[in-house]
């Protein structure tokens, strides 16, 4: 059984000007928001008592940097590609119960993410948590050591096709990645973390959307 604490959890984050190119916003704005996401997100993962230690990978310095101030250790990508990311983010790592997960929750719970390690420790193997469209991955770990990582289009199936097994708790917090407006606004309604939430007041998007 893992042992409260001993998790290890790699957050890669592109950061940039190509950082979520799918909000439909200005170049300035849009890397804010993305780069308040991932510290949210990086936030809720240093305040899960489930973890011992965070890894932010980006070759962005600025990122790298204020994810140091939370309390992360920051390494670089070494590269574009969010596999080459995750890839160093794990060599990075000693051997141990490892998670990847990704950057853009700015909803994300302590009790969420908490939640879904404690099952992945009761299961032998890597485990899976999709998103909320059920499409995507937001988290893959194993007790055992660093999990497959297939993500990009289709990431669920595909990580179950390498033998992931599908974590199937609410964790609202945690499935509710944003790549969209819609998607932001979703997690909005929510609630997001104060970083994400100041950059929403300053780009005016925080307009109320039911999930």
């Amino acid at each position: 059984m893992v042992d409260s604490g001993t998790w290890r959890v790699v957050v890669p984050v592109k950061g940039g000007g190509d950082a979520k190119t799918r909000l439909d916003l200005p170049p300035g704005p849009r890397l804010a928001l993305a780069t308040a996401m991932a510290l949210d997100c990086l936030d809720a993962v240093l305040r899960c008592t489930a973890v011992g230690r965070v890894l932010c990978v980006s070759d962005d310095g600025a990122v790298r940097a204020a994810a140091g101030a939370l309390g992360a250790r920051a390494v670089p990508a070494g590269g574009p590609g969010l596999g080459r990311a995750v890839d160093a983010g794990l060599a990075a790592l000693p051997p141990g119960p490892t998670a990847v997960l990704v950057a853009d929750l700015p909803a994300l719970r302590p009790e969420d993410l908490g939640a879904a390690l404690a099952e992945a420790a009761r299961h032998r193997g890597p485990v899976l948590v999709a998103d909320a469209d059920g499409d995507g991955s937001v988290l893959v770990a194993d007790r055992d050591g660093p999990p497959p990582h297939r993500f990009g289009t289709g990431s669920a199936a595909a990580h179950r096709a390498a033998g992931a097994r599908e974590l199937t708790g609410p964790l609202p917090g945690l499935r509710r990645d944003v790549d969209t407006l819609d998607a932001l606004r979703r997690a909005t309604a929510l609630g997001v973390g104060p970083r994400t939430a100041a950059a929403l007041g300053r780009a005016a998007l925080a307009a109320p959307c039911t999930p």
